[in-house]
């Protein structure tokens, strides 16, 4: 299986484990991805070409719905910092219901009384 892979970086890209030196925006074609190559897809330093497994095109859109919607994934001091910015108390019922970590329900609770005005 070939895959095409592209550096996405401002910057030149060195991918040590396989010798490759990469300029910005060179394009290059591989039998098999490596331990670094994968490192760099998932960083957002390469992307791929063929459209498979584009890790860029999925991180921008997805990214922003799977943070406001699961806060299980963060550590507690990012929880709370996105619930300081979240508006929609439907939406921090939702994440109080299944939030077990106290630190965080307690910001949830808060918040949810700063957005309803008070009356809770």
């Amino acid at each position: 299986m070939t895959v095409k892979l592209k550096n996405i970086r401002p910057g030149v890209l060195i991918i040590a484990d396989v010798k490759l030196r990469l300029d910005p925006g060179q394009a290059f074609e591989t039998d098999s991805i490596s331990p670094q190559m994968e490192s760099a897809l998932s960083a957002g330093r390469l992307a791929r070409m063929d459209g498979k497994d584009d890790h860029r095109k999925q991180d921008e859109s997805p990214l922003t719905s799977i943070q406001e919607e699961d806060l299980s994934g963060l550590t507690a001091t990012e929880a709370i910092s996105r619930i300081g910015t979240e508006g929609d108390p439907d939406k921090l019922k939702a994440h109080l219901a299944g939030e077990k970590r106290r630190t965080v329900i307690d910001a949830l609770k808060k918040r949810l009384t700063e957005v309803e005005g008070g009356a809770g």
